[in-house]
């Protein structure tokens, strides 16, 4: 049986990850407040936990799930058409999916290839921040377990935070259980 999760970092410090991540994050200008960084030609746009905390504030008024994962993962591959489907059939105006590849950065022409194979032709991101930075900006409970998803309410509230894979019923249950509370209280 394969496990629910993959490591971002291993338990007992940060894996090599990090120091490319470090390094991408310096060129970039990650981490430290700035515009995330779109590069020529690519779909993938590098990011900050700032950046996504813009990113999530930005869509007010939407329910947003923020799915970090990797190609290396397992459990994150075998989430990720539900992840796409459900993008795919909620109205944008609605709904709003944030996805952050964890991926190391000479793993990026990978990473563009999944997405395009998976049909992915929406912004995505990909992680330019230390792994420890990142995790803990982005929750205090997260582990750097992967996939890690948060799903946020139409005021930019935390909803819900999971570690580990989820099916389409999953994600789709959760995400129109916040749709229609909203649209019970009148909408937002």
């Amino acid at each position: 049986m394969r496990p629910m999760v993959s490591r971002l970092r291993s338990p007992g410090g940060v894996t090599g990850l990090a120091l490319v991540a470090l390094v991408a994050a310096a060129s970039a200008g990650c981490g430290r407040g700035s515009a995330p960084v779109q590069d020529a030609g690519s779909a993938l746009t590098v990011v900050g936990a700032e950046d996504v905390e813009r990113l999530v504030g930005e869509a007010r008024g939407r329910v947003v799930l923020v799915n970090v994962w990797a190609t290396w993962c397992d459990p994150c591959r075998e989430e990720f058409p539900a992840l796409v489907r459900l993008h795919r059939e909620l109205p944008a105006g609605d709904f709003r999916l944030v996805l952050v590849s964890a991926d190391f950065t000479s793993q990026r022409p990978q990473v563009e290839r999944f997405l395009a194979g998976q049909g992915v032709d929406f912004p995505t991101y990909f992680k330019g921040q230390r792994d420890d930075d990142f995790i803990a900006r982005m929750s205090p409970a997260w582990s750097g377990a992967l996939p890690a998803t948060w799903l946020y309410r139409r005021d930019g509230s935390v909803a819900e935070f999971w570690e580990g894979g989820a099916s389409y019923e999953t994600f789709s249950g959760k995400v129109r259980t916040l749709l229609d509370e909203a649209a019970g209280a009148g909408g937002s």
